[in-house]
């Protein structure tokens, strides 16, 4: 099994702009996104420079029963709330230019 030490998780959920605080979302309301999936943060976060990985067997804990998948980057021992909000800002330039 691989350490996890560089590496941080992220879930879809984490971005939703449908799920409250309780369900999962991590980040304030004005930089939540509509619609996220697992390729859009593994383009936003290679975008930034990180190296990230989609893992699709895994489920999110909260809601189980919902698409699977998450995504590893290796953040080069950056905090996890910083990366998250390079990210959805990237996905949102992303989003805006389609």
């Amino acid at each position: 099994m691989r350490t996890r030490k560089p590496f941080l998780i992220f879930w879809p959920q984490y971005f939703d702009a449908k799920r409250s605080r309780s369900n999962g979302r991590r980040l304030p309301r004005k930089f939540t996104i509509d619609k996220v999936n697992l390729e859009e943060i593994v383009k936003a976060a290679t975008n930034l420079g990180y190296h990230a990985e989609i893992e699709r067997s895994y489920k999110y804990p909260k809601s189980w029963w919902e698409e699977p998948g998450r995504v590893i980057i290796n953040a080069k021992g950056k905090k996890k709330s910083k990366v998250m909000l390079e990210i959805a800002k990237e996905i949102r330039k992303l989003q805006s230019k389609t």
